[in-house]
């Protein structure tokens, strides 16, 4: 989805800016096939793509961070990545370990639904929990934890060897989370898992293979998560024409009065509760409460307030140039977001126009 800045004629303003369609932490991957609530997903726009590498990188760690930084009371490590689709913005699925914060609490696994969006921000809006316990030291019976959760060649094996007088159950292998020598190797794998019947889901299972010298493996334990949150899509695209913006407005229940320079290029409603009108370069956001909408995370040069019509308008920008506007009026909050910026007082005059 384009984020935002319009082009008002009337002050001759000419603001480009292409949108960004998904965030900075988004892996490269497959595509899925269409089941949500599963590992799977198809080849439709905004399905999930399943990791090419569960190695976690640098930018979505930046992301994981952002989404994280304010949780109280339970802390969430990135353990390896698996999917991402892209929305208006990014949705990413990510196994961590997962800890309360308190004294002696038990470390288990868990899949975390991060939401990015395109500002910079992002939230954790689910979780899948697992009984598997995810504490590894030497305490733990001598587990150890590898330095990538890439499937070596021998877990690979071990686990194809343990699959060939498996009935009922297929698993393929997505992270290897540790191992424990032994009298041979066990290994803790997170897999993909299907039962072998018409239609099955595939969800996913942290399974442990042994293996021991002579080459023979087997499946020792397994555990599932919770089911998978069907993870909705918190943005909802409606198109540009009025017909758009009318079920848009029915969506939110409330009405947008707009510029009538402005050529609105897509209809939008965010979590059910916020309506954005984007253009080239920019947004508008109308929204009730009086909360920032803006889902702008960026800093800036310049933050003041002005007064338009009797409104008082919080304005944040660089280089003389006005790249984001925050107003409320009545029961609702506004924004308009600019991507390369514009003048004070054209983007004073366009809230003036916004109702």
């Amino acid at each position: 989805m384009k984020k935002l800045i319009a082009v008002f004629v009337c002050f001759a303003i000419l603001v480009s800016g292409i949108a960004v369609l998904a965030g900075c932490g988004k892996q490269k991957g497959k595509k899925e096939d269409p089941t949500e609530n599963g590992i799977t997903g198809g080849e439709i726009v905004g399905g999930w793509m399943k990791a090419e590498s569960p190695i976690i990188t640098e930018d979505f760690r930046t992301v994981f961070d952002k989404a994280t930084e304010t949780l109280t009371g339970i802390q969430y490590i990135p353990v390896a990545y698996l999917a991402s689709q892209v929305v208006a913005g990014t949705n990413h699925r990510v196994l961590c370990k997962a800890a309360a914060t308190v004294p002696d609490a038990e470390t288990m696994y868990a899949i975390v639904y991060i939401y990015e969006d395109l500002n910079g921000g992002a939230q954790i809006t689910d979780v899948a929990d697992c009984d598997a316990q995810a504490n590894v030291s030497a305490d733990d019976g001598g587990w150890t934890e590898p330095d990538s959760p890439a499937v070596p060649e021998d877990a690979l094996q071990a686990l194809t060897k343990a699959c060939e007088a498996l009935t009922g159950m297929e698993y393929t292998p997505v992270a290897l989370l540790a191992s424990q020598v032994v009298a041979g190797i066990n290994y803790r794998i997170l897999c993909e898992a299907r039962a072998t019947v018409p239609d099955a889901e595939t969800e996913y299972a942290i399974v442990t293979v042994y293996a021991d010298p002579q080459g023979n493996a087997q499946i020792t334990e397994t555990a599932a998560f919770g089911q998978l949150a069907q993870l909705v899509n918190p943005i909802e695209e409606y198109g540009s024409n009025m017909d758009s913006l009318s079920a848009a407005e029915e969506a939110v229940g409330f009405t947008l009065t707009l510029p009538g320079s402005l050529t609105p290029e897509n209809y939008v409603v965010i979590s059910g509760v916020t309506l954005e009108v984007d253009f080239d370069g920019g947004y508008i956001r109308k929204a009730k409460g009086s909360e920032d909408i803006s889902g702008d995370y960026n800093e800036y040069e310049t933050v003041k307030t002005e007064t338009a019509d009797s409104k008082d308008v919080t304005l944040k920008g660089n280089g003389g140039k006005v790249m984001l506007a925050i107003w409320t009026e009545g029961d609702y909050t506004y924004c308009i977001g600019a991507t390369d910026g514009i003048a004070e007082a054209d983007i004073l005059s366009l809230v003036n126009e916004i109702k």
